[in-house]
């Protein structure tokens, strides 16, 4: 850098010799000189492998220069003026006093002066607008009112940085971009390894295009770009588009830092999260693609955005546009990418439980390298136990999406379920089938025969107290799933179209979680489709159809129950993979009920549970409630459970649902229900 600047002190040393007094040489003595003549001038080295003979590196950077000024000695003399000047801060106060007007007075013009000390600039203006042109970005030349010939140009060290072999970006640029290398390690696992390859090739066929990578956030997007990169042998300058925008329009300021940064260096960029425009400014986007477009096609090329699912590139730009759409990984991705960072972050081998969390967790691949990370704090060495691994899961996707969903504790075991066998069997089989869902639907290659209705649906039904949330719970607890129950209040609305709404609301929630979704009381969505006679019949129909279509987009678990199963729509029942009729428990179950109610820590005496199981049809919540008011009477009548307290208690429970019972009714015990 000091070579080039010392060229723009003899240059300027040239020019002001016969133009400025000796007092003048004397005060900037330090830069120029009274004594200089023409033949020096012109003697002194100017092409790159002259000037820097000795550093290979810098005369293959003022090469790059060089060609970008395309040897212009306007344009490289402007280049040697704005190293002078951030070599030291004196040097503008001079060039002000030396020239007059403002101390930022590095303009085309100046350059052109010194230059071409003997002539005078204004009769050369399409040169010294072809020199502009080829320094205006690289200088960030800023315009004004005054055209190009007055627009002075930046002196902030950059170009100083990068003639001296700085690799790291612009400081302005710091924190809103970084850098990827080609020259690291490879992955070990790379998704998409085919479409990486050939988005590669035709990024070499193509020169500028746009490579626009449509995902969700932490699918992988940047991960792509990266690596096609890597193929490429280039280094990537990858950016936030935020950081660089204001309500989704780009700043001029940052955004020609970043151009520059694409001059110098060669890189490739990759814009990350473009798209996002204020709500009602559809307009937006189309036209910054278009800015874009003007600013980088120059380079040529390849450009990468990463965007949103919904965002459109090709119709609005000239350029050719390659899309990549990263969809979900698929149940070996996601086994792989398990394996590999619990390699990578744990050094876990064949023990860490990889295809059972592929198999039951929806998740990206940015999710579950943050998962690992966080089991790397928490436990590095060991065991590692997927039912932990899975609230993990949990709290990186809980990001505050749960408003109309309430998680239900799964404390139920599958031990304490009593129920008769068929109802058991089929429970089992909804197990199976989330277990087993990765080799039938991948291993066997069912997958793309089945591209809906994957969703693990079941039906519970049956009269109150029979165990049907229960079932949920142990259902979640036997896969270690969480359990979530929607709360209908939120989400019936009578408004036209918000059902609906919220409806989607609750399965986008839950799409990527893979949590079991239980609706309690579901009669009161899936009530049966009448005859349209009024319009709201026609939008009640809507609703039904809507939650049909959902439930067969969806690919996790849906658990229903409903008390009322005559209400539902039989139509809706044939959606449902399974369907469990919960009944009354008969006389031998209701007995196992009651010991399991009253087990033998409760002190007790003279208990007749064969009488009780076979004298009272009651179901399992019922047994429960029954059981635990007699024993708070119990506890205040002297702490030993007797029969007494348990006829009193079954005669509440049948006089707070309606039923009064006759003392007939408890045989032997009837005598019990007089007052004593």
């Amino acid at each position: 850098m000091k070579r080039l600047a010392a060229l723009a002190a003899f240059k300027l040393s040239l020019y002001w010799k016969s133009r400025m007094a000796p007092e003048f040489f004397r005060r900037y003595g330090g830069f120029i000189s009274a004594d200089v003549t023409k033949e020096e001038v012109a003697a002194l080295p100017q092409r790159p492998e002259e000037l820097f003979y000795d550093n290979p590196g810098a005369a293959a950077r003022y090469q790059s220069l060089w060609e970008l000024c395309g040897g212009d000695e306007i344009a490289l003399t402007a280049v040697q003026l704005c190293l002078l000047a951030e070599l030291d801060r004196r040097v503008l106060p001079m060039l002000q006093e030396g020239f007059g007007g403002r101390g930022d007075c590095l303009t085309i013009e100046t350059a052109a002066r010194v230059a071409f000390p003997e002539e005078e600039p204004i009769g050369h203006i399409p040169a010294l607008r072809r020199a502009y042109d080829r320094v205006e970005l690289l200088l960030l030349a800023e315009k004004g009112e005054g055209g190009f010939l007055t627009a002075p140009f930046r002196t902030d060290g950059r170009l100083a940085a990068w003639l001296a072999g700085d690799p790291e970006p612009d400081q302005a640029l710091n924190g809103c971009s970084t850098v990827f290398s080609p020259q690291g390690e490879a992955p070990s696992f790379r998704r998409l390894e085919g479409e990486i390859c050939e988005t590669a090739q035709l990024a070499r066929r193509a020169g500028f295009c746009f490579v626009a990578v449509r995902g969700e956030r932490t699918s992988g997007r940047r991960f792509f770009a990266c690596e096609t990169a890597r193929l490429l042998g280039r280094e990537m300058l990858l950016v936030r588009y935020d950081s660089i925008s204001e309500n989704g329009r780009l700043l001029a300021g940052p955004w020609r830092r970043v151009l520059r940064e694409l001059l110098l260096t060669g890189r490739l960029l990759c814009l990350c999260g473009f798209g996002g425009a204020p709500e009602g400014n559809a307009g937006l986007l189309p036209a910054q693609l278009r800015v874009m477009e003007r600013g980088l096609a120059p380079l040529g090329r390849p450009v990468f955005l990463t965007t949103e699912e919904n965002v459109r590139v090709v119709p609005f730009v000239k350029a050719f546009v390659a899309p990549v759409a990263i969809g979900p990984c698929s149940l070996e991705e996601s086994a792989a990418l398990w394996r590999v960072f619990a390699a990578e972050k744990l050094a876990a081998g064949e023990e860490f439980p990889s295809g059972e969390l592929a198999a039951k967790m929806t998740l990206t691949a940015g999710q579950i390298a943050r998962i690992v990370d966080l089991l790397a704090l928490r436990r590095p060495r060991g065991p590692w136990e997927a039912r932990e691994i899975f609230r993990l899961c949990y709290q990186v996707l809980d990001d505050g999406r749960y408003q109309n969903i309430r998680f239900v504790n799964a404390s139920c075991t599958w031990e304490e379920l009593r129920l008769e066998p068929q109802q058991k069997k089929v429970l089992q089989a909804i197990c199976s089938q989330v277990e087993n869902q990765g080799l039938v639907l991948d291993g066997w290659g069912l997958r793309g025969k089945y591209p809906y209705g994957r969703c693990v649906s079941a039906l519970f039904s049956g009269p109150p107290g029979t165990g049907k949330t229960m079932a949920a719970q142990v259902l979640a607890g036997r896969l270690g799933l969480e359990l979530y129950k929607i709360d209908l209040s939120q989400v019936v609305d009578k408004y036209i179209g918000e059902t609906e709404k919220r409806l989607r609301q609750v399965f986008d929630q839950a799409e990527k979680s893979n949590m079991i979704l239980f609706f309690d009381e579901a009669d009161a969505l899936l009530g049966k489709r009448s005859e349209v006679k009024e319009a709201k019949d026609k939008y009640a129909n809507t609703e039904v159809a809507y939650l049909l279509q959902r439930m067969e987009e969806y690919t996790g678990i849906v658990l229903m129950a409903t008390n009322l199963m005559n209400n539902i729509d039989s139509a809706f029942v044939r959606r449902f993979r399974y369907h469990v009729a919960f009944t009354l428990p008969g006389e031998e179950l209701r007995l196992q009920l009651w010991h399991d109610a009253l087990p033998q820590t409760v002190p007790q005496k003279g208990i007749h549970f064969e009488f009780l199981a076979r004298q009272f049809e009651l179901s399992g919540s019922q047994i429960k409630n029954i059981a635990l008011n007699a024993c708070y009477q119990a506890a205040a009548d002297g702490g030993v459970l007797e029969m007494r307290h348990l006829v009193q208690a079954l005669f509440l429970e049948g006089k707070k649902e309606g039923k009064v019972r006759l003392a007939s009714e408890f045989g032997e015990y009837g005598y019990l229900l007089q007052p004593v």
